[in-house]
């Protein structure tokens, strides 16, 4: 059997990423501009993503897991250094040292491990400044510069990047400098979005964009400069009418206090739209945004079409994307766009657009 129409998609257009990767490039100069394509390129694909980020001379990858960057070498070819978040265990040491990849070391015992596997190959150093999630301590800095090892980049990341003055991100810049002055020939990467969209002196050798790229801001709230590139739309499977005192979905939690006009449409939290969308979120439909009503079920959500004119079976509603930013769909749901990009299930068809022409479709099927 064939996949049905009649299922949510998202459309990925390529252009936008493309120029949203040039805009950052343009912002940081003279620093480098990476790309974070780890959780499948946030959801929307890697080996797409990534190969239209390095046909836009891309020459840094960043992903999480070594499978991640195999499968990107595999699809790629040479070229771009594929950096992996998670560094090394005994297990892997061995397999990325012999595929090229380079591991992000985030311990001293990390460290160590990659001295006596690989100590000609090329590293890079995570130092923790105050996140507290991965990274190396400041206190055992001075230890991982006796190692002598090849590092090549010396990278941290900002807690809580803000388009104005932070003072924690500046504390953080202070740290970074001083302990990345025990490898003076390697380069400095302390930004990942939210850092390569603040001022020039967070930008160093190189940043490490992940969701700007993909066309949301790091800071919830729309940024004109960047294109959308996700749209995520799904059809409307079934239209109904109900009366004053009718309920809607599981649990009876909206109720109709007038006629109204539904579309039932084919979406819901199986395919990544958060069940907290029930009731407070929209969709983009005949022209306007129309209400999430009662609960969102595993396949389906319930639109307000009242007063929208002629809706017709099949017409799609756009959850997130140019009339619905996906800051804005995220907030209703009381969660950011990092998580609606990555939480996209398999049902819903990745569809890859570039100069308006339909490139390629990943289908669950």
């Amino acid at each position: 059997m064939t996949d049905t129409p009649a299922a949510p998609a998202v459309d990925i257009d390529l252009d936008a990423l493309a120029a949203n990767y040039r805009f950052i490039k343009a912002a940081v100069a003279p620093a480098e501009c990476a790309g974070v394509v780890k959780c499948d390129g946030y959801g929307l694909g890697a080996v797409e993503t990534a190969r239209t980020l390095v046909g836009e001379g891309c020459r840094n990858l960043f992903v999480t897991y070594p499978v991640e960057a195999a499968r990107l070498r595999a699809a790629l070819g040479p070229g771009a250094a594929i950096h992996v978040f998670n560094g090394v265990d005994p297990s892997s040491a061995g397999p990325l040292r012999d595929a090229g990849f380079v591991p992000v070391l985030n311990t001293l015992e990390q460290a160590r491990l990659w001295k006596q596997v690989a100590p000609a190959s090329a590293a890079t150093l995570h130092i923790d400044t105050g996140m507290n999630r991965l990274g190396l301590p400041l206190a055992e800095v001075a230890e991982v510069a006796r190692l002598s090892l090849r590092i090549e980049t010396v990278m941290s990341h900002l807690a809580s990047p803000a388009p104005g003055e932070s003072p924690q991100s500046e504390r953080q810049r202070l740290h970074f400098e001083e302990a990345a002055a025990a490898f003076p020939d390697a380069r400095r990467s302390l930004s990942a979005s939210g850092g390569a969209l603040m001022a020039r002196r967070f930008h160093y050798d190189l940043v490490r964009p992940g969701i700007a790229l993909y066309g949301a801001s790091p800071f919830d709230a729309p940024d004109p400069r960047l294109r959308p590139v996700a749209r995520l739309t799904a059809p409307v499977v079934q239209l109904r009418e109900i009366n004053a005192g009718e309920t809607v979905g599981y649990g009876a939690t909206f109720a109709a206090t007038k006629r109204m006009r539904l579309a039932t449409v084919a979406l819901g939290y199986g395919d990544g739209l958060p069940r907290a969308a029930g009731s407070r979120g929209s969709a983009f439909l005949g022209g306007a945004l129309r209400p999430i009503l009662g609960r969102v079920s595993m396949d389906l959500i319930v639109l307000d079409v009242s007063g929208a004119g002629a809706i017709a079976i099949g017409e799609r509603a756009e959850f997130f994307g140019s009339n619905h930013p996906a800051e804005h769909a995220a907030a209703a749901a009381g969660t950011t766009a990092y998580e609606l990009f990555t939480g996209l299930g398999r049902r819903v068809a990745r569809r890859y657009w570039r100069g308006g022409r339909l490139l390629a479709e990943d289908r669950l099927r």
